[in-house]
């Protein structure tokens, strides 16, 4: 009896954002990937529908990221849209 570990090197629980970013990274990295969701079609993706401009941090050009958004330019942009009020410690 085939189990899924014979089909699949890495198991996604969760379409959020996490999850999508896990299951890209892995299969980019050549392994394969299943990715579970259990919502609805309206609400997959999690949270992502209420993002727009997302830039998670990077150094260099990265699959279809161009440019770097480095630490710097990070802590930058947190302390401009939270205007200052942010725990240091925590965002690094």
């Amino acid at each position: 009896m085939k189990t899924l570990h014979d089909h699949y090197d890495v198991l996604v629980a969760g379409g959020g954002q996490a999850g999508l970013i896990a299951a890209i990274v892995a299969a980019e990295k050549g392994a394969r990937v299943c990715l579970l969701e259990g919502a609805p079609r309206p609400y997959r993706g999690g949270n992502t529908r209420h993002t727009r401009n997302l830039r998670p941090l990077h150094v260099g050009p990265l699959s279809v990221l161009s440019g770097t958004y480095d630490e710097a330019e990070y802590w930058e942009d947190l302390m401009r849209v939270t205007k200052g009020k942010t725990n240091e410690k925590l965002a690094r």
